[in-house]
């Protein structure tokens, strides 16, 4: 048993369009419009990325120079402190007595005086004559 075949006959033409010729079909002006603004959009975000990359370029760069900066300052910093323990060692008192003795070959006294300050009167230095 062979089931019957259909078949289709084409849809009959709307009866609008078969009554006015004169009239034709116009295309959407936003239908145009959609694809330029698609391009816009992606080129706007491929400029925008290309701008970020160039950002984080420039951040790199300035943080390598910074830390280049803050190695250079803690060497510095390192030097003063060294030549700050040579001048303390050169400045102590004991190094001083080593100095006069045996390099300048001075001696210790034998006995120390100390003066003190006289008053002058008005008239100036007295017993002068």
């Amino acid at each position: 048993m062979a089931a019957p075949q259909r078949h289709l006959s084409p849809a009959p033409a709307p009866p609008a369009a078969l009554s006015r010729p004169h009239l034709q079909e116009v295309p959407r002006p936003g239908r145009k419009l959609l694809p330029l603004v698609g391009w816009a959009a992606a080129i706007s975000v491929v400029c925008a990325l290309f701008a970020l990359a160039l950002v984080h370029a420039m951040i790199v760069n300035r943080q390598t120079t910074l830390d280049n900066l803050n190695q250079e300052l803690e060497e510095v910093q390192a030097a003063n402190d060294r030549l700050r323990l040579n001048v303390a060692r050169a400045e102590a008192p004991e190094r001083i007595v080593a100095e006069a003795l045996y390099r300048l070959g001075m001696v210790e006294p034998d006995g120390r005086v100390y003066l003190s300050p006289v008053e002058l009167g008005e008239g100036g230095l007295s017993g002068g004559g």
